[in-house]
């Protein structure tokens, strides 16, 4: 069984820009998994760092602290802002997606996400966890 969704946080390059994304998740088909198994041979074959090519299978979310817990995770609502320019990198042992905040020049980054998690079953998910004491204090 292969990894089916991918949770991963967004850094971005300015301290000063608010409008900002805190994950992009990615539905993995068996086709998203297989080119980039193809691509990361490649960088192999071609001894380069990186492939870079426009993919745009990110969506964009931010964290939900108002929201009930999913799984233990903070919970995620929808990112109201746009990316453009956005590219899915591939290495040799993982990949990660990159882009602009649109119609500004703030780039943002995934996370990289090891080539070896494609294998793993369930879900890559990098959120963090809901904050115990807030939990417990709901409960009371």
């Amino acid at each position: 069984m292969q990894c089916t969704k991918l949770i991963i946080a967004v850094s971005d390059n300015s301290e000063f820009f608010s409008e900002v994304a805190d994950y992009a998740v990615v539905e993995l088909s068996t086709d998203l998994i297989a080119r980039i198994r193809k691509l990361s041979e490649a960088v192999r074959c071609l001894d380069v760092y990186k492939i870079s090519e426009f993919n745009y299978h990110c969506d964009f979310m931010v964290a939900d602290y108002d929201a009930d817990p999913e799984n233990g995770k903070v919970a995620l609502k929808e990112f109201a802002g746009r990316m453009e320019c956005n590219t899915l990198n591939v290495t040799d042992s993982g990949f990660y997606w990159s882009g602009l905040y649109r119609h500004t020049d703030v780039r943002w980054s995934t996370d990289t996400v090891p080539l070896t998690a494609l294998d793993e079953a369930g879900d890559f998910d990098q959120r963090e966890e809901y904050p115990v004491c807030e939990l417990r204090e709901a409960n009371s």
